[in-house]
């Protein structure tokens, strides 16, 4: 592995190190109704903040020049990551809506317009008009 997936690397798990101490906080808060259980998260939390604060660490010791730009790209690529996530849904909505369009309005459409031309043709076998000769190519 080279050096810049290496920090690649490490500005990724500090990021999720970071979100992850985040929601424990944010966990911690909620539970004042379950001290053991606010306990434990205060404990986990301590644990994620080492973490962040160890990929930091070796981040700045293997690039300590670009590791604002590492930790920018990493969150660059959660934000396109996440709007992939965005577009996929939003092009998933689209497409059963156009499909529901077509079903139920475009549809019938087609089946009243079938109705009414089948109601101008004959009944039955009907000869057709121009006869056929092969006597000549055209």
């Amino acid at each position: 592995m080279g050096t810049e997936n290496d920090e690649s690397l490490l500005a990724f798990l500090h990021l999720s190190e970071k979100a992850a101490a985040g929601r424990f906080v944010v966990y911690g808060k909620v539970l004042d109704c379950d001290p053991q259980t606010r306990a434990m998260f205060a404990r986990i939390l301590e644990d994620e903040e080492f973490h962040m604060t160890y990929t930091r660490k070796q981040l700045a010791r293997l690039s300590p020049r670009r590791q604002g730009l590492r930790l920018w790209q990493a969150r660059a690529g959660r934000i396109w990551k996440a709007y992939l996530r965005l577009a996929t849904a939003l092009a998933a909505l689209l497409g059963i809506v156009m499909l529901a369009v077509q079903y139920f309005l475009i549809l019938p459409l087609f089946v009243v317009l079938a109705r009414r031309a089948a109601r101008r043709e004959p009944e039955g076998f009907v000869p057709s008009r121009a006869v056929l000769t092969l006597e000549r190519q055209y």
